[in-house]
Formats: structure tokens, C-alpha cells, sequence
């Protein structure tokens, strides 16, 4: 079995109480789709108990810092993070940032000790309206035999569990020359040892139950990763 860690970068739209005065005005637009991914933090939960796994996942709204855009990617940091000075997101980055990423470089090298690779998946849920004819997508890099064999199974045994949805790869959610956490993860790691892959699910599900029920997908979503991975 290839052990699977997970991820959640946009889990909450919390912000931390010294942050709350100078974004007092801002709390609609953090609560909004903007500020998190509506039902990816319930989604990561589910698939690290069923995979038996701790959840690594941060606590604040990526309208502070999105924790999984790294540098150069100028959209980690928001409109409304330039209301804190340049010290605030100096700390936001350091414990913020800095930690979350230390924590997935330590799961990784603990798995890697004891097995030959080891899975990454960083779960995110999306706004219908930017994705309408999309369900399920997984984004990976085509470039590393290890991760695209990984990904292209685990996208053939979801379409098999979850017929009635639109599942893709590789579909655009980034401007060009993005990075994420994954990418400064791949750069330590082959991908013999590391594949790190992205997991977009429409909110949809969560908020509605359409085109189908949040529990049943969920359910369909870990039973066409299991396949995978044992």
C-alpha cells in the first residue's frame, strides 16, 4: 500500500484576533468562497480517518496568506493582507507558512523511511460558477511518470465509482507560471519518492447535494482511491 498524506491549505476562513480590527470591514468577503474552500476541510477529514492518517491543515483565511502559493506567486498575499504592515506578514509567513510546509517535509520523511513513496493529496473544493461543466479535478504534473501514472488511475477508478459526474485532469485553475506548495515539494523529492496531487471537487455537492449527495461522493471519491493505493 503506498501511504497517502493529506492536506488542507484553504481549510477555514478564521482570522486570528490581531488581525480582526484591521479587517473588521472585510468579514463578509472572508466568509465568502473567497476567503476558504467551502467543504474541503469536511472532505479532508473524511479521507484521513478512512486512510487512518493525521490531517495536516491550516487555521486562517488565505485572504491573510494563502499557504499553498509560494514565491514568486504574487496572489499569496491579498488586497486585504496589504492592510497589516510588513512585520505582520513577516509573522504570518513564518508561522504560517513556514510551519504548514514544515509539517508536510517531516510526514514526508517519516513515510519515506519506512516505504519506498509516499502520496500527497492537497484537497480543495471550487465555486461551480468558474468551473460550471466540472465536478471532480485532479491536477498533477505530466512531467513526472510516477505522479501522472498515479493520477490517470485514480482518475479512471473515479469515473468507474462516480459514473454520473464530469471528472478531468489537468484543467486550468491557475494563472501561468503559478507555484504551489506541491511544486516546492516536488523539487525535493523524484517522483519515484514523492507524487503530490491536487484534488478540486465543485462546492456544489456540499451546498446543494447536486448532482449528487456529499456523503455518497465522498464515499465514491475513497473507494476509487483506495483501489489506487493499496
Amino acid at each position: 500500500m503506498i501511504p497517502t498524506i493529506f492536506s488542507c491549505e484553504h481549510a477555514t476562513c478564521a482570522v486570528p484576533d490581531a488581525y480582526k480590527e484591521a479587517l473588521s470591514q472585510d468579514m463578509e468577503r472572508i466568509t465568502s468562497p473567497e476567503g476558504w474552500d467551502l467543504g474541503a476541510l469536511n472532505l479532508a477529514q473524511a479521507l484521513s480517518m478512512k486512510f487512518r492518517t493525521p490531517l495536516v491543515h491550516c487555521e486562517i483565511t488565505r485572504l491573510i496568506i494563502d499557504c499553498y502559493l509560494q514565491d514568486p506567486t504574487p496572489e499569496r498575499w491579498s488586497d486585504l493582507s496589504m492592510k497589516l504592515t510588513e512585520q505582520q506578514r513577516e509573522k504570518l509567513h513564518e508561522r504560517q507558512l513556514v510551519t504548514h510546509l514544515s509539517a508536510l517535509r517531516q510526514r514526508i520523511s517519516t513515510e519515506l523511511e519506512r516505504n519506498a513513496s509516499v502520496l500527497h493529496v492537497s484537497v480543495h473544493t471550487f465555486d461551480p460558477a468558474l468551473h460550471p461543466d466540472l465536478h471532480v479535478c485532479l491536477l498533477y504534473s505530466e512531467g513526472r511518470v510516477g505522479e501522472s501514472s498515479l493520477a490517470l488511475q485514480w482518475l479512471q477508478a473515479m469515473q468507474e465509482k462516480l459514473p454520473a459526474l464530469t471528472i478531468k485532469g489537468n484543467q486550468v485553475f491557475y494563472p501561468e507560471q503559478t507555484k504551489t506548495i506541491l511544486d516546492t515539494l516536488r523539487k525535493e523529492r523524484s517522483s519515484a519518492q514523492y507524487q503530490g496531487i491536487e484534488l478540486q471537487v465543485s462546492n456544489q455537492m456540499f451546498l446543494e447535494a447536486q448532482p449528487m449527495r456529499w456523503d455518497a461522493f465522498k464515499n465514491g471519491l475513497i473507494e476509487s482511491l483506495r483501489t489506487v493505493v493499496v
